[in-house]
């Protein structure tokens, strides 16, 4: 996504000053498939064997109880993100802060400590059209800088491009009234996508030498693929970590390990509205 400019990255906000009144100035088993892994605990290349070995890949080999299912379809069914309606929309129906906005419901004169504040928050793409559907990464809050005060509001997603903001006025004075945008929801599906297609965002690789030959290859808790690993777990904590096996060494023929590489992807952070 292409960098903000200065005025999109400041939230949009709205204050009502007060005294003890809010007056509002209205501007275990796992399963899957089998892995040929090599131990590394050999004394010998020529006593090297391959095994058949059941490797830790987390929650989506684990073979599962009837009850757990239940719960972990319930729990993921209460936690799903809202997705848009086509897989592919263009950058310019995507959602825009500068386009967006929002206002105080049913705005009133004077507001007590202990009221409710609702406020209704209007999606819009770069081309100023009402968004239709939801699942944008919103964060409201309520502040008083000069009081270093300050609470977050409860957003509802109506699914249409609407959100509804609630919060509750919990002292006197002047506040404020601010809601940011994180992430657009275009955004948050290419991040699920990266999240299930690389979720260790960081890999490691190990060396193996013999004589002048070398070779590198990657390492992790979980490898995807049925390519021969090395069985590099600990004996004593049984942590569970492996290598790709290099081509034509031995995984006794490791002589280094290190962090390889984080995956950065490029995401402008705090887009507000």
């Amino acid at each position: 996504m292409p960098s903000q400019s200065p005025e999109q990255q400041q939230p949009w906000q709205t204050s009502f000053p007060t005294s003890s009144f809010y007056f509002l100035d209205v501007s275990p088993h796992i399963s899957g498939s089998n892995w040929i892994t090599e131990n590394n605990d050999q004394p010998s290349l020529s006593q090297t064997t391959k095994i058949t070995r059941k490797p830790y890949c987390g929650y989506e080999q684990q073979t599962l109880s009837k009850r757990e299912q239940v719960e972990q379809e319930s729990l993921l069914a209460a936690i799903q993100w809202p997705k848009p309606p086509d897989d592919k929309i263009a950058f310019l129906q995507s959602t825009d802060p500068v386009h967006s906005d929002f206002v105080i419901v049913k705005p009133r004169g004077f507001f007590k400590v202990g009221d409710q504040l609702e406020v209704l928050v209007r999606m819009k793409d770069f081309q100023g059209k009402p968004k239709q559907y939801g699942g944008d990464y919103l964060q409201a809050r309520i502040h008083s800088p000069l009081l270093k005060a300050g609470a977050t509001g409860r957003i509802v997603d109506c699914h249409n491009g609407l959100y509804k903001v609630f919060f509750t006025l919990l002292w006197p004075g002047e506040v404020k009234v601010s809601v940011t945008l994180v992430h657009p929801s275009e955004a948050i599906q290419v991040l699920l996508r990266l999240r299930e297609e690389r979720p260790d965002r960081v890999y490691f690789k190990s060396s193996f030498k013999s004589g002048r030959y070398s070779e590198t290859t990657e390492c992790n808790v979980c490898l995807p693929g049925d390519l021969p690993v090395c069985n590099f777990t600990d004996l004593y904590t049984g942590e569970p970590w492996f290598c790709y096996k290099p081509r034509k060494l031995s995984c006794a023929s490791r002589i280094s390990h290190a962090k390889a590489l984080s995956l950065h992807f490029a995401f402008s952070p705090g887009h507000t509205c």
